[in-house]
């Protein structure tokens, strides 16, 4: 015998399965909005640089789930700013899992690195080392970024 909610399913309406479709596309929208604003950014970031010194220092940024070794996604990071040119200044990573970026003591850190000079970027293997929460990656990329601070991704903007 089908449940009720078998049957629901397998019974809906063009307009009921057609309300599935807009999350998965205002979620891709999302991460298309998002990078567009990071690169935004990063073309000004970059445009204030001397012409012919395209390479930045940068530090490699990380967070892993508490117990979990950093030295994968460090090692992506560095390879990726590498591959585009850049230096990798330092690297830090923080096990706290997914909490706020701004109460994590390593991403505090590369903020402090970063608008100390000591760096022009940040470099992580994905938008999620950063916040896996769109408003909290927003904010931060946008504060980065209005800082002139150059913010690359290994992969692009997405939520797994």
């Amino acid at each position: 015998m089908e449940t009720i909610s078998g049957y629901r399913t397998a019974h809906r309406t063009e307009h009921e399965r057609s309300l599935d479709r807009p999350a998965g596309d205002q979620v891709r929208q999302r991460e298309q909005v998002l990078g567009e604003i990071r690169e935004g950014f990063n073309a000004e970031a970059t445009a204030r640089v001397r012409l012919g010194d395209g390479s930045r220092r940068l530090v490699a940024y990380a967070l892993v789930a508490p117990g979990e070794s950093p030295m994968v996604a460090l090692a992506s990071a560095r390879r990726y700013a590498e591959r585009e040119g850049h230096q990798v200044v330092r690297e830090v990573a923080d096990a706290t899992g997914p909490l706020d970026p701004c109460r994590r003591p390593g991403y505090l850190e590369v903020r402090r690195l970063v608008m100390g000079g000591y760096a022009e970027g940040l470099v992580v293997g994905a938008m999620s080392d950063i916040s896996a929460e769109p408003d909290e990656y927003e904010r931060e990329i946008r504060d980065l970024g209005e800082r002139y601070v150059l913010v690359l991704l290994a992969r692009p903007e997405a939520w797994a």
